[in-house]
């Protein structure tokens, strides 16, 4: 994928394009749950990059011991840390909630040539990065129906999201395509002519 910014911020729900050090942000929360869900694009100081991340925030969790502990390994003397992907982004281990913080997405974009497509995406801790074909569309399309939803005041359920969105469509039997492009069956004119009336 390599789009026009215009048709870029388009895919991602953002009705203008926005100029460097400039975010869109949407926020929804659920005061029953005491969940905040947050959906944001920024754009770097000087357009060499922007990036996309969807939060959700918690008023109360428990901590996990084993988060602890994976804390200390991957910040620790040997300075190693979680491991990263393509273009730097850190890949967590698990989809954890820590600090009260549970990254659901994080893209980041960059431009060649004033088209830009995505160099690193992490959607509940996997990594996409050509994963499957159409990968940076479906991410897109992720990150489009969470602000859709949060436009709606809704958190979106992400496992249903996933599901429906970030799949490899290749493996399936032909996917949504159906019979797109079949040609309708022909009639035959001579058993026409011999039906009774």
């Amino acid at each position: 994928m390599k789009i026009p910014i215009e048709e870029l911020m388009e895919k991602l729900g953002v009705d203008r394009v926005l100029m460097p050090y400039e975010s869109q942000p949407w926020v929804v929360y659920d005061d029953e749950k005491g969940i905040t869900c947050s959906a944001e694009v920024r754009v770097g100081p000087a357009y060499e990059n922007i990036e996309t991340e969807i939060q959700l925030l918690f008023d109360e969790w428990e901590e996990d011991e084993d988060d602890e502990e994976e804390e200390q390994q991957g910040s620790g003397e040997s300075g190693e840390g979680p491991p990263l992907g393509p273009d730097g982004l850190p890949i967590p281990p698990k989809c954890k909630i820590i600090d009260g913080r549970q990254q659901i997405m994080l893209m980041r974009l960059k431009p060649t040539d004033n088209m830009w497509s995505p160099k690193a995406m992490i959607v509940k801790a996997q990594d996409f990065y050509n994963s499957m074909p159409n990968w940076e569309d479906k991410g897109c399309e992720f990150f489009r129906s969470t602000v859709e939803a949060l436009q709606m005041n809704e958190i979106p359920d992400f496992d249903e999201m996933m599901e429906a969105h970030m799949v490899d469509d290749s493996r399936k039997g032909g996917g949504r395509r159906g019979r797109i492009g079949r040609k309708s069956p022909k009639a035959n004119p001579g058993a026409l002519l011999g039906m009774k009336k």
